[in-house]
């Protein structure tokens, strides 16, 4: 008898659930689950999420309700609506807001998903090719606490052939999604392309995936761990000199790390940016982090909230040189008496003159610019000594350039708004 041993996370006093897609996998386990899995938990709910963007996915619905109809078996079933368009993380995000919805309301705390070694193999290659794997994140994990429940993966360690082989031994009926089919997507074209490859190369071994994901991750704890400490031991405000002394990819933890304590995480590239401005950049400027600013004032660095929040972001310009405020570069070339300046983000009030017109308040020149609202709390606004605005970002600026007067401000990213 063709029989899969799967791992039992939970106990026989357990109440679980199964998120059930109507795939080969996710069919396969509740098969287990209702046949030779019975006595290993107290009871069973089917959650079935109808991400309504094939033609077939009511029939599927259909089913998946008269089937555990049946057998007896909760289920709990949605459709969605994605008035934004669909994509795969805007499905990931609804269909975890339902888990978490059902699990709560029913007070269950384990939640089972159909994810196997191959998927792990897909998974480990995904983010090898993409950039995606420091941080403590690579492949798959078995069990995995949600908050309120445990996400625990059954066929951890089952291949899709003893999967497939035991649907076809027991006549399992489920349901293909066409789109997985084709190689539009990442994961896709990983799965049809480049596993099958390796698993048919005579000298590559695809279980040492295993190696690398084991390996990488414990390096990332480590590496988290010593990110910590390090910006404990400064309380949060960091050596720009000490920090430049480790090597870069210690200090893409530290700043991982500097930035997870404001729950923002930023890109790869957004990371190669702020450690070179760390590393060369002017001795005073702001780089935003989405969620937080990250101030750089002469010898350190730390990172606060938003100006849009505390209202406490700006810079003190006393010496000529070049700036950066948030996607601004700020070149300022001014005689002494010019000086200081004051760079910040805009207060309610602010005015500007404009010739043979009078004033015009600083919001009312936004909405005439066209100036998008998110870009308008990251445009700067330069003041002089008297307290008068002398530019505003690319759209508003007094200083006549010349050879020995220069202020001078342009957009490092994305410009896409009219000047």
């Amino acid at each position: 008898m063709m029989n899969l041993k799967i791992n039992t996370a939970w106990s026989p006093e357990d109440d679980i659930a199964l998120a059930l897609s109507g795939g080969i996998d996710s069919m396969v386990l509740y098969h287990l689950l209702t046949r030779e899995y019975k006595h290993t938990y107290r009871t069973l709910t089917v959650i079935h999420v109808n991400h309504n963007v094939r033609a077939a996915s009511a029939e599927e619905e259909a089913y998946i309700e008269r089937m555990t109809k049946t057998d007896g078996i909760r289920c709990e079933t949605t459709v969605l609506n994605f008035t934004d368009g669909f994509s795969q993380d805007a499905g990931r995000v609804k269909r975890y807001e339902y888990f978490t919805l059902v699990l709560n309301r029913l007070n269950i705390k384990y939640l089972l998903m159909g994810h196997h070694q191959d998927d792990q193999y897909e998974t480990i290659m995904q983010q090898l090719l993409t950039g995606r794997h420091l941080y403590g994140n690579l492949g798959i994990p078995a069990v995995r606490h949600a908050g309120s429940y445990t996400i625990v993966r059954p066929f951890y360690g089952i291949s899709k052939t003893d999967i497939q082989k035991y649907q076809e031994y027991h006549k399992v009926r489920y349901f293909e999604d066409g789109s997985n089919k084709e190689d539009g997507y990442t994961r896709n074209y990983v799965r049809h392309h480049i596993i099958p490859a390796v698993k048919a190369s005579s000298s590559l071994d695809i279980k040492q995936l295993d190696a690398v994901r084991e390996d990488l991750n414990g390096f990332s704890d480590f590496a988290y761990d010593f990110a910590g400490d390090f910006i404990k031991k400064h309380h949060g405000r960091l050596p720009r000199k000490e920090y430049m002394q480790h090597s870069s990819v210690i200090r893409r933890y530290i700043l991982t790390a500097l930035l997870s304590g404001h729950d923002v995480r930023i890109t790869r590239q957004s990371q190669n940016s702020l450690d070179e401005l760390l590393s060369e950049g002017p001795a005073q400027t702001v780089f935003d982090a989405g969620g937080v600013k990250v101030h750089i004032e002469y010898d350190t660095f730390y990172a606060a909230h938003n100006a849009a929040d505390t209202g406490e972001t700006c810079i003190s310009v006393e010496s000529n040189g070049e700036f950066i405020y948030n996607d601004y570069h700020v070149t300022v070339n001014l005689c002494k008496s010019e000086l200081p300046l004051t760079i910040r983000m805009k207060a309610d009030g602010d005015k500007v003159y404009l010739k043979n017109t009078g004033t015009k308040k600083v919001s009312r020149l936004f909405i005439d610019k066209k100036i998008p609202a998110a870009e308008r709390l990251k445009m700067p606004v330069v003041v002089n000594p008297s307290g008068i605005i002398i530019a505003v970002g690319t759209i508003y600026n007094i200083i006549e350039p010349s050879e020995t007067r220069l202020l001078k401000i342009t957009k490092e990213f994305n410009d896409d708004y009219p000047k």
